[in-house]
């Protein structure tokens, strides 16, 4: 009997240590240093919404509000600035989106439908209409990105330069994130209450020669190539997290302020708040290089507003290699550096751009 304990012992103890050995391959640290600011001194941005890097580490910031591409220097001086609202060349009407292609080409994405391809002067060269894609974002040379409404979902498609639908990715069902209930007319009305820790949001990243797609509440992350064929799987085969009862209590109170804020009937009310699941989607936000892919995991507890982020780190082949921290998300990530939107202490806007290093331990 005690020779049974014994070796029922020593099979725990071998296996903990291949469990441990196993799980300190998968520790990894972000090294993050602070380099470089824009937007203190010189000049103000309205917005920041999207960053890319050119071949030479010129840096381009896209201002949506005022609709303008600014060009840095990797020193920080500004070069030239360009763009305006407007339905003309080289105009933007909902700029959102950033892109840099193999040729060189600054891609210059609108929220609907327009995608303008310039040089790195700033000079227009051509514009791609994609009628009815939404969030649309560059690929490769003759694929690129959106999503569609449709009658029960909205749906990740890659279409061609002729607006042809060539593939559909994943799908966030309506009912996720919505209700319906009659208006005083009787017409059925759609009601949304939409946040990003549980109603799955759909992921598009781009870098270089590759591109990620994929839904928040699937850790399945698709990484295509300039053609869009799929290269690689970014899978993990972990479960969700489960929200707090404090978390559920957050979320009721949201839901009942802003029901009552845009005069909601109580029916909507109630069934938003029973729409609450009880576990949290797997991520909300994806970055990537042409080397590594950072999924940015839900943090622990969504009511603090500050607190660690959890992300894990992928190679582009589909790699785990490991999950860390991060205090915030950036906006961008290059091969040397991360770029972050920050706020002064009177509200406005500057970049902040650090060098990091990935290390495996």
């Amino acid at each position: 009997m005690m020779r049974r304990k014994s070796i029922a012992v020593l099979f725990f103890w071998i296996m903990a240590l291949i469990i441990g050995v196993a799980g300190a391959a998968n520790k990894i640290e972000l090294q993050i240093n602070k380099t470089l600011e824009l937007g203190k001194k010189d000049l103000m941005f309205a917005s920041i919404a999207s960053v890319c890097e050119d071949s030479d580490s010129n840096l381009y910031v896209l201002d949506r509000m005022e609709h303008k591409v600014f060009k840095f220097s990797p020193e920080g001086e500004l070069i030239l600035t360009f763009g305006q609202k407007g339905q003309g060349p080289g105009d933007y009407q909902n700029p959102h989106l950033l892109a840099m292609t193999p040729k060189g080409q600054l891609v210059v994405a609108d929220e609907m439908y327009n995608l303008s391809f310039l040089n790195e002067k700033g000079d227009f060269i051509e514009r791609i209409h994609l009628d009815g894609r939404l969030a649309v974002g560059y690929i490769g040379e003759n694929c690129f990105y959106g999503w569609i409404w449709r009658e029960d979902n909205r749906s990740q498609v890659m279409v061609d330069s002729q607006n042809n639908v060539l593939k559909i990715f994943f799908q966030v069902p309506i009912s996720a994130f919505s209700v319906s209930a009659p208006d005083e007319s009787g017409r059925l009305v759609m009601f949304n209450y939409s946040r990003e820790e549980f109603a799955p949001s759909l992921q598009f990243a781009h870098f270089g020669r590759y591109s990620a797609v994929g839904i928040g509440d699937k850790y399945d992350i698709l990484i295509l190539d300039e053609k869009g064929e799929t290269t690689s799987h970014i899978r993990r085969d972990i479960q969700p997290d489960k929200f707090s009862k404090k978390e559920k209590k957050y979320f009721e109170t949201d839901i009942e302020e802003l029901g009552k804020e845009r005069g909601w009937p109580r029916s909507v009310i109630r069934n938003l708040v029973k729409k609450i699941p009880d576990k949290k989607i797997f991520f909300d936000h994806v970055l990537m290089t042409e080397e590594y892919v950072f999924i940015f995991r839900i943090k622990s507890d969504i009511t603090e507003e500050t607190g660690p982020i959890p992300v894990d780190i992928f190679s582009v082949n589909g790699e785990f290699l490991g999950a860390t921290h991060m205090p915030d998300k950036p906006l961008h990530i290059s091969e040397n550096h991360m770029y972050f939107v920050r706020s002064d202490e009177q509200d406005n806007l500057f970049l902040e751009k650090a060098t990091y290093k990935v290390i495996q331990n």
